[in-house]
């Protein structure tokens, strides 16, 4: 049996298995997803005030039911997607969302896709190690000869050399590959749409980027990084802790007894 990405317990008990994420709330994910894209997209704009409050409730409710690292790992995606958005959509403007907002269901809605990357690679990680590299790499090719969708040609190295080097290579994995679904169907229903330039770089992209899901990976190592920086805070803690009775007494102050 493989070393599970993060030992994390759940409703307060250990976990006896890998699955962190149950096959049932996985489905919950992917539903909330599709499901509220779709109403955001025929139903204006309280399609998207709808969508936003099923998808934070289905968030808060498994962080409701999570403890101790998983907890971390999903508020710490909620900061990073949240910055990513402003910054990609606002400020940089290399994608564009239907209202020309970043809409409150987005950045819980990383969560889920994090959370649905962990389930499947977990589920199936031999499965998306196998895949993703080969539609990364083909599609790159393909674009490349075709002269389309330069930027999936330049992020489809980066995120080999990722699997290469990273040690939650299967997570990044699944990522990428829960990711292309997604962009897909987001940009078909029209809810965001990719610039066909990225601005300030003059690198074609397509509607969507095939390869963006390497972008996601940076938001799951970013998310990792904040877990794991807490971890060390807190062992760093416990030791200052345990060592403050010792610096209590005083050089040559030893008590002698007659």
């Amino acid at each position: 049996m493989s070393k599970p990405l993060f030992n994390i317990p759940v409703n307060g008990a250990p976990v006896n298995d890998e699955l962190h994420v149950t096959g049932r709330q996985a489905l919950w994910f992917a539903l909330s997803i599709l499901l509220g894209l779709y109403v955001d997209q025929k139903i204006e704009l309280w399609g998207q005030l709808a969508t936003s409050i099923v998808v934070w409730v289905v968030m808060l409710r498994f962080m409701h039911q999570a403890r101790g690292d998983l907890r971390v790992l999903v508020l710490a995606c909620l900061v990073w997607s949240t910055l990513g958005e402003i910054i990609g959509s606002l400020v940089w403007g290399v994608y564009t969302y239907r209202l020309y907002n970043v809409p409150a269901f987005v950045p819980p809605g990383h969560v889920l896709m994090l959370l649905l990357g962990l389930y499947l690679a977990e589920r199936y990680r031999a499965w998306v190690l196998a895949a993703a590299p080969v539609i990364a790499v083909g599609y790159a090719v393909y674009a490349l000869a075709n002269r389309i969708d330069v930027v999936s040609v330049v992020l489809a190295p980066v995120f080999i050399a990722t699997l290469i080097v990273a040690r939650k290579r299967h997570l990044y994995a699944a990522t990428f590959l829960a990711v292309i679904p997604l962009e897909l169907y987001g940009t078909w229903m029209g809810n965001w749409r990719w610039d066909s330039m990225a601005p300030g770089l003059d690198l074609s992209m397509a509607n969507p980027p095939i390869c963006i899901g390497a972008v996601y990976c940076a938001r799951d190592a970013l998310s990792a990084f904040t877990v794991e920086w807490r971890r060390r805070w807190q062992r760093s803690n416990n030791q200052e802790t345990m060592a403050q009775p010792a610096t209590l007494a005083t050089p040559g102050s030893a008590v002698s007894t007659s």
